[in-house]
């Protein structure tokens, strides 16, 4: 039988045409899922809380906290080399993906012969059995990987929003109905596992390629030292964004890292459902512009400005009412986590920032260059919680933000050589959105003082409607900012003519 003819399935040539449009599309599509996936984290969150302890949270925060940095290796950045390469073959991604196969498969024995250790780190039997299932994921994410990687190369948003979507609410189906039946910890396990088995089976449904056998001689080389570096970043991007619920672990037992994972958890309701899928619509698009760099700029301005615009005034508001919103979503026992939150929310106010700044490296082919910036803000970040552990909880989340901050400024200075990118053009694009959110936030605040003796429903109500009319104000102040506004809006308009005009 005649093996089938893969090159047309690698060109990327033919997006550039219409990348405009693919852009928007992606966009929307992204936008329209996020608010499914949001709707799904934030049910998860408050059914959860309910039906299990904070101890629970926390022995699986135990676990993954270690085995997540097993995890970056079992990528090796070859699902973002797949993405950015300019050109690739049938033959390379063949012996890309038994590559994967071979190494996951690797770390899932590691990761089960490691959990008495694990089990003696902590000083806490149940942690052995937690781990051995929990490495089950590593061989589903083998399969995964490399048709994951083609549909985000081929700009299949559609696809990939199924993927994540389907997987998340089955993932949380399991999880709920192993709580109702009072098998404690164990539904938080199980929530893992048939969330990768689902990944796995919807990939393989949509990716219509099929690997061969290993080829020698393939020219994978290359992109084996791409994959590397960016396998690199990840792993000290793990350890500095990790090491405090290892510390907190350690040091003060599961249920302080209860709360503080469930603090975290809160920060990344609107991180997850838009940073994340903003980062794999851009990077595929931008990998495909890395040769235009007029084309390049315009398109990641327009993507930061959006992001910021969407994300920075939702981590304002949550952070000025994230007293009544912990209450709702997690009940009156996780009330402590309300001060960890607010002081995380520095950080993640500028993690757009951050994230984009990533991407132009990646979709530039600058992954040395992006492994030393990894190490930079890694090593900075390590050494503000190793000072502020002695503060728990509190003193991470602080220490935390500080060090954000701190690796902000050397960033700005530090990515963009060798990029059609500059420090001046992303100040342009995020000074809007990170004006108008503080002075929404300070009016956010004095209403506050007012609504907080009205019940808990009419605050958040009226509080979103009063917040969002000032932000939108305070933004049409700035020059263009009404043009600013009418064009963000105008994409899904602009997406749906477009789309009728295909049906007739």
């Amino acid at each position: 039988m005649k093996p089938k003819d893969y090159t047309n399935f690698f060109d990327t040539e033919k997006l550039k045409g219409d990348m405009k449009q693919r852009a928007i599309r992606g966009g929307i599509i992204t936008s329209v899922s996020q608010v499914i996936m949001f709707v799904l984290r934030l049910a998860s969150i408050m059914v959860l809380a309910r039906l299990l302890i904070p101890e629970h949270f926390g022995l699986i925060g135990m676990v993954t906290a270690l085995t997540v940095f097993i995890e970056k290796f079992e990528d090796l950045g070859l699902g973002d080399a797949v993405v950015q390469r300019k050109e690739i073959t049938h033959e390379q991604v063949s012996t890309l993906f038994w590559l994967n196969m071979v190494i996951c498969l690797f770390i899932a024995i590691l990761v089960a012969l490691c959990a008495k250790a694990i089990a003696w780190f902590y000083n806490d039997q149940r942690l052995l059995w937690i781990t051995v299932a929990l490495s089950s994921n590593f061989i589903f994410s083998g399969f995964s990987i490399q048709p994951m990687a083609l549909i985000r190369r081929r700009m299949r948003f559609d696809h990939f929003a199924l993927v994540r979507i389907l997987s998340t609410a089955v993932g949380l189906a399991v999880a709920i109905i192993l709580a109702l039946l009072d098998y404690g910890y164990w539904a938080l396990v199980w929530k893992e596992i048939s969330r990768s088995v689902t990944v796995t089976v919807l990939a393989w449904s949509f990716c219509t390629w099929r690997p061969s056998l290993p080829a020698r001689n393939s020219g994978v080389k290359s992109m084996l030292k791409f994959g590397g570096n960016v396998t690199g970043y990840n792993i000290l991007y793990y350890l500095s964004n990790n090491l405090d619920s290892i510390l907190l672990g350690k040091f003060y037992g599961a249920v302080p890292v209860g709360l503080y994972s469930r603090a975290r958890q809160l920060s990344a309701i609107p991180m997850n459902p838009l940073l994340e899928p903003m980062q794999y619509v851009s990077l595929p698009a931008l990998s495909a512009l890395q040769n235009d760099p007029v084309n390049y700029l315009n398109y990641f301005k327009k993507m930061l400005s959006i992001l910021c615009f969407l994300y920075m005034p939702i981590i304002v508001y949550i952070c000025i009412y994230s007293h009544p919103i912990v209450y709702i979503a997690l009940g009156a026992q996780w009330m402590d986590t309300v001060s960890i939150f607010r002081l995380l929310a520095f950080s993640v106010f500028i993690s757009p920032i951050v994230v984009m700044l990533g991407v132009i490296m990646v979709s530039t082919g600058k992954s040395k260059r992006y492994f030393f910036w990894g190490l930079f803000t890694s090593l900075s970040t390590i050494i503000a919680f190793v000072v502020g552990i002695r503060w728990g909880a509190i003193g991470l989340a602080a220490s935390w933000s500080v060090s954000s901050i701190a690796n902000l400024i050397f960033s700005l200075f530090f990515v963009f050589k060798g990029s059609p990118v500059g420090i001046a053009s992303t100040l342009k694009s995020i000074y809007r959105p990170a004006i108008a959110s503080i002075v929404m936030g300070i009016a956010l605040f004095l209403i506050y003082q007012y609504l907080s003796s009205f019940h808990v429903a009419f605050q958040m109500s009226l509080s979103v409607l009063l917040g969002s009319l000032i932000y939108l104000f305070i933004w049409m102040l700035f020059p263009g900012g009404y043009k600013n506004i009418i064009e963000f809006a105008s994409y899904p308009l602009s997406m749906l003519k477009r789309k009728r005009e295909m049906n007739k």
